[in-house]
């Protein structure tokens, strides 16, 4: 059978898992796609202007903030504190290894501009170019879902992010951690965390990391046992406000460039802040033959954040052959020549 592609939104039926119905050109996230309505969003934000309420003042910060110095990120940081002056943000940027200057420069500008903490996670290099590799070399490390959703390096980054962001909430005894997803990265607006799914997940994450060969005994990724033992009853809640908010690109962008943030100088059409992004789309196009970004350009097209065709468009972009061939010396590993990777659409 021939290659079918979603009417609506950008996903094919050869990437493992999608199906196309042939009546009505639309796969099965489309054909079951329930958007929130307007006012489901209103409700939303009244929820989460009230948790403010209730709970802000309580610890050292009232939301600990993952800033990656990207658009995004930093449209959300700058949105959150206009809106919701009154809260005390820590920021925290995690150094990859491959974060860029302009967008440690960025950061730190936002928090400046935004009166919030700035905080950068470091960690090794090359315990973190090691480990970059090995997830590289995987295959299948990572659910269905979750390598559907993101490459297997950026699912390990991501990941990292998350517990030690939850690490940083319980030891500052803030009640929420704000990520910058969009409706198409993330539609459920909170997610109240309990103590047995911190557990599960940080279990879940170190048997993915066993699985490429990472024996973490020192917790540099894992949240820390000792830290989840002392946490109390006041368990973080996690907020995705941006899903909740008229979201578009290019008025992202220009209210950051209103206000200083400055354009990343990177030759990535799908990140704004690290340079690994291209190597870790080039490994899982060539591991899995599917754009890593397919699922979540899907979702802001399916969500009418993007238009079909610069969904297309930007799933389809070549990927910048200097980042990977930068970021596959760092590795020690071999790549193709070609000046021509493009997504599998």
């Amino acid at each position: 059978m021939s290659k079918l592609v979603c009417k609506k939104c950008i996903l094919d039926s050869e990437i493992p898992g999608i199906q196309i119905n042939e009546k009505t050109g639309l796969c099965h996230f489309c054909e079951t796609y329930t958007p929130l309505s307007p006012q489901e969003k209103n409700e939303y934000l009244t929820r989460i202007e009230k948790l403010f309420e209730q709970y802000r003042g309580k610890g050292n910060y009232d939301i600990i903030y993952a800033l990656s110095g990207g658009k995004d990120s930093s449209y959300t940081l700058y949105k959150l504190k206009k809106d919701y002056p009154f809260l005390k943000v820590l920021a925290v940027q995690f150094d990859n290894g491959f974060i860029s200057e302009n967008a440690i420069m960025n950061a730190k500008k936002m928090c400046e501009i935004t009166g919030c903490d700035y905080f950068q996670l470091t960690m090794e290099k090359e315990i973190l170019y090691d480990t970059f590799r090995k997830a590289a070399e995987s295959y299948d490390a990572f659910p269905r879902f979750a390598k559907y959703r993101a490459s297997d390096i950026c699912n390990i980054c991501i990941t990292i992010i998350k517990q030690k962001l939850i690490e940083q909430a319980i030891l500052q005894k803030a009640p929420f951690i704000v990520f910058a997803f969009t409706a198409g990265q993330s539609p459920n607006p909170i997610i109240n965390l309990s103590v047995n799914f911190i557990q599960w997940s940080r279990s879940l994450f170190e048997k993915q990391l066993q699985k490429i060969d990472i024996e973490d005994k020192d917790e540099i990724f894992l949240l820390k046992k000792e830290v989840l033992e002392n946490i109390d009853e006041n368990v973080p809640s996690i907020l995705h406000p941006l899903c909740l908010w008229d979201y578009s690109e290019d008025k992202v962008l220009e209210t950051l460039l209103e206000i200083g943030w400055e354009l990343p100088g990177i030759n990535d059409s799908n990140s704004t802040n690290c340079t690994l992004n291209s190597f870790a789309c080039y490994n899982h196009l060539e591991k899995y033959g599917f754009h890593p970004y397919a699922f979540d350009v899907a979702g802001l097209v399916r969500s009418g954040e993007m238009s079909r065709e610069e969904g297309l468009k930007k799933i389809n972009q070549e990927l910048s052959q200097p980042l990977i061939e930068e970021a596959a010396r760092k590795f020690k590993l071999k790549v193709k020549k070609s000046q021509k990777i493009l997504a599998k659409i």
